[in-house]
């Protein structure tokens, strides 16, 4: 199985703090039925430095050390970045990287809201053959106030990715009801673990796995797990038609 969207290298951003945690996590990784993650430390985000982090070397030696160790996961390249307006020079000269190479790119907006030229810089990157990936949109103020503008930009070619944390309600059953409402709603097409930590903010696979098997229909839950390697294969992504969602007269999201 697949995680797309993990803080998995060590001394990096606000992930493990040494390389043994690191190597703990990935066994919890390992545990929970996860064998290929793509690493995605935070790039131009306010709160750390990263531009310098050598991923794809860091990348290389952890799965050298994962060989030594018997852990059977292997560990891909990628990036989670903060949406820039210098996005798509970032892309073109190698300093945003794709997950795992594909044409896949996890962006994070601001947690209050997205910027006014994010429609642009999605355009332009899908008008050169990438496909943006916006994390965890259940977690997004503005979106939850305003579902239409995670609406259009679905419209438009970007796809999204919701976090196991999330789902299973870890940031409390209103996220929880609207990540559902958008993977239901054809919102949102990925499922990934965010993981820094192993007892903060762990994998939370197993729960999740339960959890979605109980709450989606049974294509639905095997189209989510095929999404996720479909994008470390570099192949495309079933996507469904994108429905608007909206909360019923029980203040409920559906």
């Amino acid at each position: 199985m697949v995680d797309l969207h993990c803080h998995i290298l060590p001394l990096v951003d606000d992930g493990p703090a040494s390389v043994e945690q690191t190597l703990h996590l990935i066994e919890q990784a390992a545990n929970e039925g996860i064998n290929q993650i793509i690493a995605t430390p935070h790039l131009f985000h306010p709160q750390f430095e990263t531009t310098d982090v050598d991923v794809q070397l860091t990348v290389a030696e952890l799965n050298v050390l994962l060989k030594k160790r018997n852990i059977p996961v292997t560990i891909y390249p990628g990036h989670e970045v903060r949406i820039t307006g210098e996005l798509i020079e970032e892309v073109n000269t190698g300093v945003a990287l794709s997950l795992a190479n594909s044409r896949y790119i996890l962006i994070e907006f601001p947690s209050t809201g997205i910027p006014s030229y994010a429609r642009q810089i999605f355009a332009e990157l899908i008008s050169d053959g990438y496909v943006p990936v916006i994390a965890h949109p259940e977690k997004n103020k503005a979106i939850i106030q305003n579902p239409t503008l995670l609406f259009d930009l679905i419209s438009n070619g970007a796809i999204s990715q919701v976090t196991c944390a999330s789902l299973i309600g870890k940031y409390g059953k209103d996220v929880q009801r609207f990540a559902v409402a958008l993977l239901e709603n054809g919102l949102a097409h990925l499922v990934a673990s965010d993981a820094h930590h192993l007892e903060k903010r762990p994998f939370y696979w197993i729960e999740c796995r339960k959890f979605l098997a109980q709450e989606l229909e049974s294509w639905l839950y095997d189209e989510i797990y095929e999404n996720n390697e479909a994008v470390l294969l570099n192949q495309l992504v079933a996507i469904n038609p994108p429905n608007p969602v909206e909360k019923n007269w029980k203040g409920q999201w559906i």
